[in-house]
C-alpha cells in the first residue's frame, strides 16, 4: 500500500452557501496532504514509505478560494479511506464546527456519533458508534475564505 490516496477520487465537497460576492465568483480547489507519522528510520532516510497496520496517518485537507469573490462559510466533506479507521477526537479545524457520518455522508452528527444496536436480549439500544463506523467528516466552516485565502484541515486515521 505505496499511498492511500494517490488515485483516489475525492468526494470533497463544497455545499450550501458560497454565493459570489459584489463583481466576484469564489473558486474552490482542494490539496490534500498525507504524512505518515510513525516514519522508520530507513523512511526518515529517504527510503519508500510503506503502510503497514498499525501506522498513523495525518491527512491536511487545504481548501483553497483560488476565485475573486469571498467563499462564505463553505462546508468541507472528506471520506475515510478504505483499509484506515479514524482516530477519536483528531479532527482539527479552526472555527470550524466538525460532524461525522457512518452512513456515507446521508447523515452527520457531532462527536459521539449515535447509532442504535440490539443487546443479547434482542432490546434496541441507542449506543455511541465505534471509530471504525466513521465514513466521513464534515467541517463547517464558520467563517468566510476571501479569495486567495485558504482553510486547513486535518485528521488521522490509523492502517487496519
Amino acid at each position: 500500500m505505496k499511498s492511500l490516496r494517490i488515485l483516489m477520487i475525492f468526494s470533497l465537497l463544497l455545499t450550501a452557501a458560497s454565493l459570489p460576492a459584489q463583481g466576484g465568483q469564489p473558486k474552490l480547489e482542494i490539496e490534500i496532504r498525507e504524512r505518515k507519522m510513525n516514519l522508520t528510520e530507513a523512511e526518515k532516510n529517504g527510503a519508500d514509505i510503506v503502510y503497514t497496520p498499525g501506522d498513523t496517518i495525518e491527512y491536511t485537507v487545504i481548501a483553497k478560494n483560488t476565485g475573486d469573490g469571498i467563499m462564505t462559510k463553505p462546508s468541507i466533506v472528506d471520506p475515510i479511506p478504505q483499509g484506515v479507521e479514524y482516530i477519536e477526537d483528531s479532527a482539527r479545524g479552526e472555527n470550524c464546527r466538525i460532524v461525522f457520518s457512518v452512513n456515507y455522508g446521508l447523515r452527520y452528527s457531532v462527536w459521539p456519533v449515535m447509532v442504535m444496536a440490539t443487546t443479547e436480549s434482542g432490546a434496541k439500544i441507542e449506543q455511541p458508534a465505534k471509530t471504525d463506523k466513521i465514513t466521513h467528516i464534515k467541517w463547517l466552516v464558520q467563517e468566510n475564505i476571501p479569495a486567495g485565502g485558504e482553510k486547513r484541515l486535518l485528521f488521522q486515521v490509523v492502517v487496519k
